[in-house]
């Protein structure tokens, strides 16, 4: 009785397992495969290099030792998940030391470096003190290459004769320039160099010792070249970074956002940065000065290499001397000397009572449909690309005075005893000097000249008891401050007899 619930519950239980599996099944399938990079780690030099946490090599398995393929064609490919952070250390031979790693993101000569694994292919070189400098020297048919010159070097530790000769080899610090000197013996000649050493045909070259070894090969009289041992090929890796844009060129790179090529190790390139408009330039990491848009380098001792673009927030500076060229009736010419600014100044934008005028590149401009005899407060400021704007420079400048205008505002006489004044009201805009004269015919009976300034002027002309009572023309004349004298149209007045 207890057999059928027994191959139930098993049924059951198969189906329930078989679907389990069925969803395992399906969870696999939709998870993404893990990505590997390979991370190349290339000591060159005295010394070995390991990575916490440690990398698979090719077939997969765990590296449990270091990396000291550390010369010539020696190097080590470890994979690691995509974007994983890694640590590499990096430890000296005894007696040796550290002299510091091919990224500028690890600074110094410090033992360790930390880096993200973001790309598919990265390689990290640490090097090590001292490096190798070796000379060869070719061989004619026979094999033969000692007893044809000599090659010394500066600073001083190669005295070759022959080529494999001991005195061939020294060490240098990493990177030191070396200078390479050939003289031949007499009836041997020196044709040039192979390998590392530049210039290439003249009998003195330099060196730059970065790999390990470096080499060199002077060639004699018609000998074939030296063969120079090859060396590793190394990714190196630009980026940009910074919240500006600009472009990277160089040596087979044109690149946007970030670029990777190959290069054998200790070919040396030259990458040049080009700030977009409205972004400036920042800089290259640490490898070459900020104020170098061009950069040189070997690649090897530098595999990565970031360029900096900032964006410009720095306004030009105010310019300066803002003053006016010249004015008339309505117009005011503007002058000031450049602005000064670390990308480029634009243009300039000039203001009547802080509303704009007009913009201009020029450093001058010409206010026009003004009024004559005002007073305006200007002021102009500069841009450059994106806008930024300087501090204004200000002025107070004022157009010529208006044309004279004068009228007669009014005109009686009075009378008190025996005295008689003629009263004129004259009403003009710029200061100036008035004539008044009481005519019977051609002749002035009385006349007077007065000082009148803007507005309305009451002017008294005063006339001698003895000028006989009766009609008279009363005459107005002003001198022209630019110039010349205004007539005002003459005005009857009578004259009544004194009391």
């Amino acid at each position: 009785m207890l057999e059928a619930p027994r191959i139930a519950a098993a049924a059951l239980l198969g189906c329930v397992t078989a679907g389990l599996g069925v969803a395992a099944l399906a969870s696999a399938a939709t998870e993404a495969p893990r990505a590997d990079v390979t991370l190349q780690v290339a000591p060159r030099g005295p010394g070995s290099i390991s990575t916490d946490p440690a990398g698979v090599d090719q077939d997969g398995q765990p590296v449990t030792e270091p990396c000291t393929a550390n010369q010539g064609q020696g190097s080590c490919e470890w994979k690691f998940p995509a974007g994983r952070e890694v640590r590499l250390i990096a430890k000296p031979d005894a007696g040796k030391s550290f002299f510091g790693w091919s990224t500028p993101d690890c600074p110094g000569a410090g033992g360790s470096c930390t880096v993200k694994l973001d790309q598919g292919y990265t390689s990290i070189v640490g090097t090590f003190a001292p490096l190798t400098l070796g000379v060869r020297f070719s061989e004619d048919d026979e094999g033969v290459s000692a007893d044809k010159g000599e090659v010394t070097s500066d600073p001083a530790g190669i005295h070759c004769t022959e080529d494999g000769d001991d005195d061939c080899f020294a060490g240098f610090t990493p990177h030191q320039r070396v200078t390479l000197t050939a003289k031949p013996k007499p009836s041997h000649s020196f044709k040039g160099w192979n390998g590392a050493c530049q210039p290439a045909n003249a009998p003195t070259c330099t060196v730059g010792v970065d790999d390990q070894p470096t080499w060199a090969g002077a060639i004699w009289d018609d000998d074939d070249p030296p063969q120079i041992a090859t060396t590793i090929e190394v990714r190196f890796q630009l980026q940009k970074s910074g919240n500006g844009s600009g472009r990277v060129t160089g040596s087979n790179i044109d690149c946007g956002g970030s670029c990777t090529r190959s290069f054998g190790f200790g070919r040396t390139i030259t990458v040049t940065a080009a700030p977009d408009a409205g972004s400036t330039f920042q800089g290259w990491n640490g490898v070459c000065s900020k104020t170098q848009a061009a950069c040189t380098f070997a690649v090897g001792p530098i595999t990565s290499l970031r360029a900096v673009f900032a964006r410009d927030t720095n306004p030009p500076s105010v310019p300066g001397g803002l003053h006016a060229v010249g004015t008339t009736r309505t117009t005011i010419a503007l002058g000031w000397s450049a602005s000064t600014d670390d990308v480029g100044v634009a243009g300039y934008r000039v203001y009547v009572a802080d509303a704009m005028a007009g913009d201009t590149k020029d450093t001058t401009l010409t206010l026009t449909s003004l009024g004559c005899g005002r007073t305006y407060h200007v002021a102009v400021d500069a841009a450059d690309a994106v806008g930024n704007r300087s501090a204004k420079a200000t002025l107070d400048a004022q157009t010529s005075a208006c044309a004279l205008a004068a009228r007669l505002a009014g005109l009686s006489v009075q009378r008190a005893g025996g005295t008689r004044v003629v009263v004129a009201k004259v009403r003009v805009n710029r200061p100036t000097t008035a004539r008044l004269r009481l005519m019977r015919g051609s002749f002035a009976v009385a006349s007077r000249s007065f000082a009148v300034v803007p507005g309305t002027n009451t002017l008294r002309l005063r006339v001698a008891k003895g000028v006989r009572p009766g009609a008279y023309r009363l005459r107005i004349t002003l001198t022209n401050p630019d110039g010349g004298t205004m007539s005002l149209a003459p005005r009857g007045a009578y004259l009544p007899r004194p009391r």
